[in-house]
């Protein structure tokens, strides 16, 4: 099964005195592109550490299970996540943080509450690092990060320009989903999805581009699939796409699909699998270099077939897409999950921690919504 990716949220904008130990510099930084997202090692009070480059979060975030050393209390924020969900967080200045040579200091995060505790993701370095005028270039082949202050280090790199505005701290640019129809979308590397489309966006697309879009309409269900910090998005009509084409500027991603959510439209890190990609602070422009010659790119990826969000803490399935193996062995949305090839499931943190191996079939044990048990045999 296939767990809906959590997208991370952004934060209100507040004041911030980040202050950065060096000036006029170019400092490269070795980063992991792990699962489809990027990872950048910092260094805390002389622990190392992973944190998630993440551009849809305004600011810093750490985690209430992994608290970090030497934290001070800056108040409280109104924070967003990606799916609407608004609540009152709290804010704590960190102790300086290195990334490569650059320390940065007065840098202030959230602090969230997270389900399931992942050993491997310590905290999230948001946009705001950005925002204070670092330019940065992510490089997923070669694994590097390059990190400047120099208003024109990257003026001469070639690629698919695409200007961005801020929206609560956050990116936002221009992308075409189809012919007739553009939209301005969060470009947000804390999503592995590539691109997923707000519902009320694709709506409006549908009236513009009527015929085009009905080609393009794999399935309809009711669903939910997408989660943020404070939970996942309410059900709704959820449309499975098969897009012929994503343009970026005179870039296309081509055959793509992908689902329509009640959250904003944005495009994720998984861009970052077909091309480097350049931000430039002061000139608020994305430059998006496909590691192919061409102006476009197959991305011929799969549909999802089925999401399981956390309810009352237990897995539940949200959604389930009618063409797919599992629909047809019989799992439907709000089924409960609770045995796995015969080991129980009692929470959706244990749902998590099992790790089955694609491909295989497996007997899931799962609860209705009028109670009743139900042994499926599926593939994962």
């Amino acid at each position: 099964m296939v767990c809906a990716s959590p997208m991370t949220g952004w934060a209100q904008t507040y004041g911030s005195d980040m202050r950065l130990s060096m000036r006029n510099f170019v400092d490269t930084v070795r980063i992991e592109y792990d699962h489809g997202l990027v990872f950048v090692p910092v260094t805390i009070g002389g622990d190392r550490m992973r944190f998630l480059l993440d551009t849809g979060a305004g600011r810093a975030v750490v985690y209430d299970d992994r608290l970090i050393a030497g934290c001070t209390e800056a108040g409280t924020i109104v924070s967003h996540d990606a799916i609407g969900h608004i609540d009152t967080v709290k804010v704590l200045e960190l102790p300086p943080i290195t990334i490569g040579k650059l320390t940065v200091s007065g840098c202030k995060a959230t602090l969230q509450h997270r389900a399931v505790r992942r050993q491997n993701i310590d905290g999230i370095i948001g946009f705001d690092i950005v925002n204070k005028g670092l330019s940065m270039k992510i490089d997923t082949r070669d694994s590097l990060l390059i990190l400047t202050d120099q208003r024109r280090f990257f003026r001469q790199e070639q690629g698919y320009s695409a200007r961005y505005s801020l929206q609560r701290n956050v990116p936002f640019v221009k992308v075409s989903p189809f012919e007739g129809y553009s939209e301005r979308v969060l470009f947000d590397t804390g999503s592995r999805q590539l691109y997923s489309m707000n519902k009320q966006h694709f709506d409006r697309a549908e009236k513009a581009c009527l015929q085009q879009n009905a080609a393009q309409i794999e399935g309809r269900s009711m669903g939910r699939h997408a989660i943020g910090f404070s939970g996942a998005e309410p059900l709704g009509e959820v449309v499975f796409l098969g897009m012929d084409r994503l343009k970026w500027g005179r870039f296309e991603f081509r055959d793509i699909h992908t689902l329509t959510t009640q959250g904003g439209s944005h495009i994720g890190a998984r861009i970052l699998s077909y091309g480097s990609l350049i931000i430039e602070a002061r000139k608020k422009r994305m430059l998006f270099q496909p590691y192919d010659t061409m102006e476009w790119v197959n991305i011929s990826n799969r549909q999802t077939e089925k999401a399981i969000i956390q309810e009352n803490g237990l897995p539940v399935v949200g959604l389930v897409w009618e063409r797919s193996e599992a629909w047809q062995a019989g799992l439907r949305q709000g089924d409960t999950i609770l045995k796995a090839d015969g080991q129980p499931i009692r929470s959706f943190a244990e749902y998590v921690a099992f790790r089955p191996l694609r491909g295989r079939i497996y007997t899931v044990t799962v609860r209705d919504r009028r109670g009743f048990l139900k042994e499926i045999n599926m593939r994962w």
